[in-house]
């Protein structure tokens, strides 16, 4: 279907000067609040109107009593909430002359909901704007700077209904896992005996190819629980990913070791949290930063930038040695803790040894380099945390679990959001608009 659109527009200025900020604002204004919206609702009408003739003169579709023939029957008024304002029609409804059906052709042609009241792009700007800022100023700033009234209690009820957080699932095996969690304030319910205190945990993996993959968002969630949803429908002895990265906590350790093949404990906890253990044990702030300066040399093993078949075997047995002899001065610095009377200290670092030098032992045995700190996940988690902690409180833990679904899929799979979002709005090339010209209307007396 083609039509030409005439779009006639009355300009009256003064003829003693205005500026050229007021005509721009002026320009934009008309064009926001009316006419994109104006386009939009007339292009629709063209296209009911060419639908209803077919069906009313027997060029349509069968009616499933196998009837051609409809008649008119009425028109009926919608408005649809869109990012380039209202859009309002009235669209056709049709009988059928057989068995008194009755249809709306447009509704029908567009795939639109019975009691559709906005599109899916509205919805895909509100979602990309809550999840970086309140509810609150989301809603505000949507009708100061782009002209789309949202209230914020109907963003939050959108938010809520969609499914835009969907995780695609995965049944091959990662390279790497990553996991961890950070607290937050949820609303509280004394009748059933729930806190301010909750804690949102967080899944991603790093496939073959360096892709990162959101695995999920769980709030209220045990790390059972997430392990088996990681694993969804993998076969029962196929690992979720070749190397777990932790920060440590038992819980997770114990839940999502048993998933991949090796762990690895994250160097930057280990360290920074050995501050708090020696705090513990009473050690003085002096001395606990000189035991983690000492702990950071100790465990920190660079590995080789080329690949494993250029390194000479004299070079990987130095990689061994020098791996070796820090796990074996590790264990003087546990001795030397427990001398001094730091059991505290001592048990978390020989809970912690056990995993400290997997990336070493992984790159030797295949030539993979891993990572030995969470930093990539940490990063993730300081975005969760600024939206969720710092900008809004008393989350309902599906609320939170939902937000940072959104935030990670946005973040971490840019290319798995925008495609679900192309699904949603069947952006397929269906659709193009041309500007012919720009031109001053000529009135016909003047005209040559």
């Amino acid at each position: 279907m083609q039509n030409i659109i005439t779009l006639d527009i009355l300009s009256a200025v003064s003829e003693n000067g205005f500026s050229l900020d007021e005509l721009v604002l002026a320009t934009k204004t008309l064009f926001e609040q009316e006419g994109m919206a104006g386009v939009i609702g007339l292009i629709l009408r063209l296209v009911d109107e060419k639908l209803c003739m077919d069906l009313v003169s027997g060029k349509g579709s069968l009616c499933s009593c196998g009837s051609r023939r409809y008649a008119y029957l009425d028109q009926r008024p919608r408005r649809f909430r869109t990012s380039a304002g209202t859009v309002r029609i009235s669209w056709r409804r049709l009988e059928c002359t057989g068995c008194g059906a009755t249809t709306i052709p447009l509704r029908d042609f567009l795939g639109i909901e019975p009691y559709q009241s906005k599109t899916a792009e509205l919805e895909k700007v509100v979602a990309e704007v809550v999840s970086e800022q309140s509810y609150r100023r989301s809603s505000s700033h949507l009708e100061i700077i782009g002209q789309i009234p949202v209230p914020k209690s109907t963003a939050h009820r959108w938010i809520a209904a969609s499914d835009c957080d969907g995780m695609q699932e995965r049944t091959d095996t990662f390279d790497v896992l990553f996991a961890d969690g950070t607290g937050y304030k949820r609303r509280p319910d004394e009748a059933a005996h729930i806190n301010n205190r909750g804690e949102l945990r967080i899944a991603l993996g790093v496939d073959k190819c360096g892709q990162i993959v959101p695995l999920g968002a769980f709030s209220g969630v045990s790390w059972d629980r997430i392990a088996s949803a990681v694993h969804g429908t993998r076969k029962e002895d196929q690992p979720v990913a070749d190397l777990l990265v932790s920060d440590g906590e038992q819980g997770l350790c114990d839940a999502l070791g048993r998933l991949c093949g090796v762990r690895q404990r994250c160097h930057w906890h280990t360290v920074h949290d050995l501050n708090h253990v020696l705090w513990q044990d009473d050690a003085g702030k002096k001395e606990r930063v000189g035991l983690q300066k000492e702990l950071a040399a100790m465990i920190g093993i660079e590995l080789p930038q080329d690949d494993i078949e250029r390194i000479q075997e004299a070079d990987k047995e130095a990689l061994l040695t020098a791996k070796n002899h820090a796990d074996h001065e590790l264990g003087r610095f546990i001795q030397t803790l427990l001398n001094k009377g730091y059991q505290i200290a001592a048990d978390y670092l020989i809970r912690a040894r056990r995993h400290l030098f997997s990336y070493v032992d992984r790159w030797l045995a295949t030539g993979i380099v891993s990572p030995r700190v969470s930093s990539f996940i940490e990063r993730m988690m300081r975005e969760l945390a600024r939206r969720l902690k710092r900008m809004a409180f008393g989350w309902s833990e599906e609320g939170a679990a939902k937000m940072a679904r959104i935030i990670i899929k946005r973040f971490t799979s840019v290319n798995q959001w925008e495609t679900y979002w192309k699904n949603r709005l069947r952006l397929n090339g269906n659709v193009m608009l041309i500007i012919g010209t720009i031109r001053k209307a000529v009135p016909p007396t003047l005209g040559r």
